[in-house]
């Protein structure tokens, strides 16, 4: 795979990843009205805590990874993206003017 279709690759799990999370979260219709609001509430924690299963999830199967310096390793990776990651996500913001979620709350207009 070339690296452009790495990047590609990786925009589309990273969007179908969101689409997922987004509709998991739309609320129970009520069962009288069957109104599901006009808010979407997205737990960061619990995300992270979901997030953080797929990871182990996709990681148990990655061959050499038998012991607890190894998963350091897989984890010392990891990151080493994150401390990447967030510096760059928190300039975008900066430079666009959003703020940061503790939870995402989204309304439809």
């Amino acid at each position: 795979m070339t690296e452009k279709n790495t990047e590609d690759y990786i925009g589309k799990l990273r969007r179908a990843i969101v689409k997922a999370i987004c509709e998991a979260s739309v609320p129970e219709p009520d069962p009288v009205t069957g109104a599901r609001g006009d808010t979407l509430y997205i737990g960061t924690s619990e995300v992270c805590d979901a997030l953080t299963i797929v990871l182990a999830e996709f990681f148990e199967g990655v061959p050499g990874l038998d012991t607890p310096a190894h998963i350091r390793v897989l984890s010392d990776t990891v990151a080493k993206k994150l401390r990447k990651a967030i510096p760059e996500i928190r300039a975008v913001r900066a430079k666009t003017g959003a703020m940061p979620p503790q939870s995402i709350i989204i309304r439809s207009h």
